[in-house]
């Protein structure tokens, strides 16, 4: 199964620029990781699913653990990252791979029924799947 990840819209260009390689979470998406696919949701003033990527792997450490490993490709600055994770002793990387962008990006309080944007991720149920699939370049 799939999932939409909530980002804003400064990391979203991020990604989409190839900058930002890695996506920080907090919790673990709970995914067979190989060919699984992550939605962006890009939040406020956006609230579009603007992009998609393949995720190469996930990973788990110390939050300290991985921004040693991954600075140079975090696409975020050591100040918001150490803010994101306080004082927690587990974080999670999503290692993003190949990037399709949408054109047009969907609305999906248009296309799905009771859309909620999440919080951090959600599980795409099947239903979406072939909608999502249909807007991907």
């Amino acid at each position: 199964m799939n999932v939409i990840l909530s980002i804003k819209p400064k990391y979203t260009d991020a990604i989409l620029s190839r900058k930002k390689r890695y996506e920080f979470r907090k919790r673990e998406p709970k995914l067979r990781v190989k060919n699984q696919k992550a939605y962006i949701y890009t939040t406020s003033p956006v609230r579009k699913i603007t992009a998609s990527f393949e995720i190469k792997c996930i990973l788990e450490n110390h939050p300290k653990v991985l921004w040693r490993k991954l600075w140079r490709r975090a696409g975020i600055d050591e100040r918001r990252y150490s803010e994101y994770f306080g004082a927690r002793k587990i974080g999670f990387a999503i290692e993003i791979g190949c990037v399709k962008k949408f054109n047009p990006p969907i609305e999906p309080q248009k296309l799905f029924e009771n859309f909620v944007p999440p919080q951090s991720f959600r599980y795409v149920p099947p239903s979406w799947e072939e909608l999502l699939r249909d807007n991907e370049l």
